[in-house]
């Protein structure tokens, strides 16, 4: 064993003996006698929904997940976890408490939790079924010529009509504007994963850190090169709103993190960081009055454990009071959503992708895909509508036909390499009813980001998609940047 990691898990029991009594003198807890489903809910529905054995194959629940969660109840290897880590992010996640100093639960009622999921878990998931796709010709295809991969961010800017990718292989923030063959470039010291324009700062940027699953604080805030905020758990979303009403802009940042991670808000004028919620996760947020009583709320969507869609209430002044509207499964894999009112009833509702398929229970799942909930009025949601996607990443919505309603386009990262699901267009018809649409080349890529907004300035809206193309098995056939450009207004020669 290397000297290093010794000498830290040394510390780090030796911490705990200091504050507390050995774990042989104070944990004298009996065997519950309770059955293994009944501590199964008790113990897995205590941080997240109750997880139901169908959700996953037997060999993912014994190999994958239920070791995880034996550490979180002071069960398993514990050294063998923290030999999965380097010294520094060790100590980080012995020093956050996450995993307990003690068993939370006797061995054989651990034991009687697993066999619970051994006994009642389906040796594989049912198959998603093939639906009938038909042509997309709304858009066109155009790949771009970016020397860049891997990409992490495609977002367009109505200010300065240009479109801005974000690459991680090389760490650098790609410009252009659609026709131009000019295309700027800005190295970066990590990935940058979102930007905006702030009121007195001018353009701020988000810098994640480091990119993979960690639990390091390297993530950036900055503005015009200026560092704002760091030791950031790898940020992924920025939001520029006035939280605390004074009259600057602030910053709502989701730290999506590993095991440890935030939602928080930093004041536009001190960046004084204030919590919102003390997990990991945080994926997107809006800034909008939900309620309906003329203070701007914050929604957030929570993945990770305990995958969620959040309210939290603008009770003034930059505090809010906090109310789960949505809660999943924790292996559901929610990855975005998007507020709107798609009723015309006065309330907003959501549009929600679940596919997240990178962690310990790598397989298609059947529950992954699209859904739509409905707001009663009351902050009460049903589901509408829901259509199977393997891995399904993101969704936008948008009248991009112009016909009245709202359509939505959706990509995966994960998708079934079996079917033309990587990107898929919803054309409304009719009351929720829509017509399902797949692009030839296009979807049966998998991408990771996407972007919209008028990038040739004749009336409709475009796409922009971008792929992170990381260990493919096979070479990608397309260009990692594509935009789907809307046929709907093309130009005329005479406003070319």
């Amino acid at each position: 064993m290397h000297k290093g990691i010794v000498s830290i898990l040394f510390l780090y029991f030796f911490i705990f003996s200091c504050t507390s009594k050995k774990i042989s003198e104070t944990f004298n807890a009996k065997p519950s006698g309770l059955s293994g489903e009944e501590l199964a809910k008790i113990h897995c529905a205590s941080c997240h929904v109750f997880p139901e054995a169908d959700l996953l194959p037997k060999e993912i629940w014994l190999k994958g997940v239920l070791p995880k969660m034996a550490l979180r109840l002071g069960q398993g290897d514990f050294m063998q976890e923290m030999m999965s880590h380097q010294n520094t992010e060790m100590m980080v996640i012995m020093e956050s408490g996450i995993y307990p100093d003690k068993p939370l639960i006797v061995k054989e009622d651990w034991e009687k939790i697993v066999k619970y999921y051994e006994d009642n878990a389906p040796e594989n998931l049912k198959s998603t079924p093939t639906h009938i796709t038909t042509d997309l010709d709304l858009f066109a295809a155009s790949p771009q010529k970016i020397n860049a991969q891997e990409i992490v961010m495609t977002k367009f800017d109505s200010l300065s009509k240009k479109i801005f990718v974000g690459s991680a292989l090389k760490s650098s923030i790609y410009s252009f504007q659609m026709g131009s063959k000019k295309i700027d470039s800005v190295k970066t010291k990590s990935p940058n994963v979102d930007f905006g324009f702030h009121n007195n700062l001018g353009r701020v940027e988000l810098e994640v850190g480091i990119l993979n699953p960690s639990d390091l604080s390297e993530g950036r805030l900055l503005a015009s090169g200026k560092v704002l905020k760091d030791k950031m758990h790898r940020p992924v979303n920025l939001v520029l709103a006035d939280v605390n009403e004074d009259g600057t802009e602030d910053f709502i940042v989701s730290n999506f993190g590993n095991l440890l991670g935030s939602l928080v808000w930093y004041d536009g004028k001190t960046f004084e960081e204030n919590l919102l919620l003390n997990e990991p996760g945080a994926r997107v947020v809006y800034f909008v009055d939900f309620d309906k009583d003329g203070k701007k709320d914050i929604l957030a969507l929570m993945t990770q454990g305990r995958e969620s869609i959040v309210f939290f209430k603008n009770i003034g002044k930059g505090a809010f009071e906090m109310k789960p509207l949505l809660r999943f499964p924790p292996v559901y894999g929610s990855s975005y959503f998007v507020v709107k009112d798609l009723n015309n009833d006065g309330y907003l509702d959501f549009v929600y992708t679940n596919g997240d398929n990178a962690d310990l229970s790598i397989v298609k799942k059947p529950y992954h895909g699209l859904r739509i909930f409905i707001n009663d009025g009351k902050m009460n949601f049903s589901e509408k509508y829901f259509y199977p996607i393997n891995g399904a990443s993101k969704v936008l919505v948008e009248d991009f036909d112009q016909d009245g309603d709202f359509d939505m386009a959706i990509i995966s990262f994960f998708p079934d390499d079996k079917k033309k699901e990587g990107f898929l267009y919803f054309e409304q018809t009719k009351n929720f009813n829509f017509n399902i649409k797949s692009k030839k080349n296009i979807s049966n890529e998998k991408w990771l980001t996407m972007d919209k907004g008028d990038f040739d300035g004749d009336g409709d809206i475009d796409l922009v998609l971008g792929a992170f193309n990381r260990d493919r098995k096979t070479p990608s056939k397309i260009n990692s940047v594509v935009i789907l450009e809307n046929k709907l207004n093309p130009k005329t020669s005479k406003n070319k």
